[in-house]
Parts: structure tokens; C-alpha cells; sequence
């Protein structure tokens, strides 16, 4: 048994981010669900669980390697206000800490397992005498986690197509952060009011947005779609204090159990985010529903006046909020853009991985 009892699912050297005073030590932290303020908690029993990983410590030793790199890169990335070329090591190694960081939550652990349990109770509804036992594979903690973070590579390529620029705040707010930071929002299928799934990682008019410390955001965006600050602008300046105000409720709306920030973030600002993101749904919340898969030679009409539906559809909830930043636009191929009969609306980059498979 390893004796790093308490491990995190959100990196320390992130969280120093966002450290009270920049002592490393302390944070800011707001639980959502009874709404207690805290201007100095402990930063080391933040975003952690007790043998969150399993017991022998595996996991943990080869994350703990990981996150050295990348927190010596995030630094640097900080310091310099750099953005990384394409497709080099220092891209790699940003995209791998948004899907390490994705992946390793908590809200993906529990979304898996609540998807195999949707999964279930729809197959009763169609059979109640049905033998869950041989269909439905009884998954423990461990298992989710593994099979959650052996995606890390599938999503690493899923998203190496994005374009990614720093949003960088220059008012007197600063941007917050919490247990779920990684955002995944869509603009472009929020706007056509599509019905599906918006923040899978293939899906036209993805958008991710990441706070790296209280100035910075690090935002990945479907450039078919969007346009962000000017062409040669890896920085863009955002000004409007509602806007700021916008970003941080994706957090509210986001995040698993709590809200992070410095000494620069009052309570009365919190508590007042926390009542705007009340009017949104929360996202990540596990949904279901049974529908029809039609073959080629299949009359479509006739199958869904039989009322046999044959599919079943797993998904969760997806951040919605109406965003609006000045220095993101919609650009006019995008607005033309034309949504397919398809159930997911995918990039032009996963269309041709799934061509190559």
C-alpha cells in the first residue's frame, strides 16, 4: 500500500495558481452545496480524494512524473505569455494537461459509472424481466479510473486540430477556477439550438476554456468556425468586467463540489456569481433515452410507427450559459455552415480520423 493517502485529481502546482498571496499554501474556496466561503483554506487537502487512484500507488507515482513537466511548462508558458507552435512538444504537452486534467476528474468517474446505470434502467424498461447481469458489466472505482485516463491519447488526437490563443484579463476582477476547470462550451450548436451533445471533443464549434491563474485563460477553438481577436493575436485582451463576469460562471455551472481563487476575489462577488449561475442548468449531469437506429434497407416510417426503439443514447448535460465575449465571434463561414442529419456534428479533423480507422 502507498502511503500518499491523499491524491489529487486537480494538480497542486495548478492550484498555486490561484494560492492566496502567492504563498502556495492557502486558497480561496467556495463549496456550492452549503455555500460556505473560505478566504484561507488549506490548498494541499483541496481536489483530492483519499486513494482517489487505488491503494498500490501506481497511478499516483507516474502522474506525480507527469505533472513535474508540465507544471515546469505551464510556468514558463505564464512567465513568457508564449503561445507554443503547432504540433510541437510544448503544444503536445498543453493538450496533454487538458485531457489528464478532464479525464482524472471525479465528474468523468462518476459520469462513466452513472452511464452504465442509465444504460440499465432503460434495457428494464424495454424487458423488465431482463438479466442485467449479462449485459451490464459491474465496473468498480478503479476500473472507471483506468478506463477513463486510457483515453488520454484518443482525445490527445481528437483535439490536436484546435487553434489556441490566451485570454488575458486586464480588469480589476479576476477570473476564479474550481475542481472542474476544464470548460468544454459551443457557441455554434448552443446558437443553431441543437438538440444533441455540444461538447464532445470532435464536435464542430468546440470551444475549451481553462484558467491557467488569475489574469489568464487558456482557450483551444474550432478556427472553421470562430474567429478570436485578430488573425496574428495570440493574446487577446478582454476589458469588459461583465465579460469576466461571464467566464467565471462557466465554472459555477462546470464544476464538481467547489469554486477557487485568491485573495483579490471577495465573498460578496462569489455568492453574487453563484445566484447569476443558478439561472443554468448544471452541466455534467448524466441523461439517457431510448431511440431508433435504422439500417439502409429499413423503412424508417414503418419502424417508428411500431414504436420498437432499438437505441440507446448516453450522454450527459453540457455547459449552456448564452456566452458572449466581444473578441469571439461566429465568422461567416461559420454562420453558413449547415448542420447534417448525423446525431454528432463532427470536425472536419475527427470526419477524417474516423475515415482512417
Amino acid at each position: 500500500m502507498t502511503d500518499k493517502k491523499n491524491q489529487h485529481y486537480i494538480p497542486k502546482f495548478y492550484l498555486r495558481n490561484f494560492s492566496y498571496e502567492n504563498n502556495g499554501k492557502q486558497i480561496g474556496v467556495y463549496n456550492l452545496s452549503n455555500e460556505i466561503f473560505v478566504q484561507k483554506g488549506k490548498l494541499k487537502t483541496q481536489g483530492s480524494k483519499s486513494f482517489f487512484y487505488g491503494e498500490d500507488g501506481i497511478i499516483e507515482d507516474v502522474l506525480a512524473n507527469v505533472e513535474d513537466v508540465l507544471a515546469q511548462q505551464l510556468k514558463k508558458n505564464i512567465l513568457e505569455l508564449k503561445i507554443p507552435n503547432k504540433l510541437t512538444e510544448e503544444h503536445i504537452n498543453l493538450l496533454l494537461f487538458v485531457c489528464l486534467t478532464d479525464l482524472r476528474n471525479p465528474v468523468k468517474i462518476n459520469l462513466m459509472k452513472n452511464g452504465i446505470l442509465e444504460i440499465g434502467k432503460r434495457l428494464t424498461e424495454l424487458d423488465p424481466n431482463i438479466d442485467l447481469d449479462k449485459f451490464i458489466p459491474k465496473v468498480s472505482h478503479n476500473d472507471a479510473v483506468k478506463m477513463s485516463m486510457s483515453n488520454i491519447g484518443e482525445v490527445i488526437e481528437e483535439i490536436v486540430d484546435l487553434d489556441y490563443k490566451f485570454l488575458k484579463n486586464v480588469t480589476n476582477q479576476p477570473f476564479i477556477t474550481s475542481d472542474f476547470p476544464i470548460v468544454k462550451y459551443n457557441q455554434f450548436l448552443e446558437n443553431k439550438n441543437w438538440p444533441l451533445s455540444k461538447s464532445g471533443y470532435g464536435l464542430s464549434g468546440l470551444q475549451i476554456f481553462i484558467p491557467l491563474n488569475s489574469e489568464l485563460i487558456l482557450f483551444f477553438f474550432d478556427s472553421e468556425i470562430y474567429k478570436v481577436g485578430n488573425r496574428k493575436q495570440d493574446i487577446v485582451l478582454i476589458e469588459d468586467l461583465s465579460e469576466i463576469n461571464h467566464l467565471n460562471v462557466l465554472q459555477f455551472v462546470n464544476c464538481f463540489e467547489s469554486i477557487y481563487f485568491n485573495e483579490k476575489t471577495s465573498e460578496d462577488y462569489v455568492r453574487k456569481l453563484h445566484v447569476k449561475a443558478k439561472r443554468y442548468k448544471r452541466a455534467n449531469e448524466s441523461t439517457s433515452h431510448s431511440s431508433y437506429l435504422f439500417n439502409k434497407n429499413t423503412n424508417d416510417e414503418e419502424i417508428i410507427k411500431q414504436g420498437k426503439k432499438n437505441l440507446i443514447v448516453v450522454g450527459s448535460t453540457d455547459v449552456e450559459t448564452k456566452l458572449k465575449i466581444n473578441s469571439i465571434k461566429i465568422h461567416s463561414k461559420g454562420q453558413n455552415k449547415q448542420l447534417t442529419s448525423s446525431a454528432s456534428q463532427l470536425r472536419k479533423h475527427s470526419q477524417m480520423r474516423n475515415r482512417s480507422r
